[in-house]
């Protein structure tokens, strides 16, 4: 069986690659020896941090849809308008 700090260390290493990160072994060796407790305050730190920049993209997200959603339908209306118009136009200059 292998020791306590080598089976961390590989478990961290399996949980990065699930998430799609490569660790440095420089990483996996502070991490490995650094207190517990740190580790975790460590990784609450960085969720916050990923939580609050995928709040700002949502807001962001949300922010062009709201403009979207009040412009787009006078767009909309404007567009096929033109386009009515346009078919009339061209009806009219075929049948001469």
């Amino acid at each position: 069986m292998a020791p306590l700090g080598l089976r961390s260390a590989l478990a961290l290493c399996g949980l990065a690659a699930a998430a799609g990160k490569t660790i440095s072994r420089a990483e996996v060796d502070t991490s490995s020896s650094a207190n517990p407790i740190r580790r975790v305050v460590s990784m609450l730190q960085n969720m916050q941090q990923k939580v609050t920049a995928e709040g700002k993209r949502e807001k962001e997200l949300f922010e062009k849809f709201q403009c979207y959603c009040t412009t787009g339908a006078s767009d909309l209306s404007a567009s096929i308008s033109a386009a009515e118009a346009k078919i009339t136009q061209d009806t009219s200059s075929l049948e001469q």
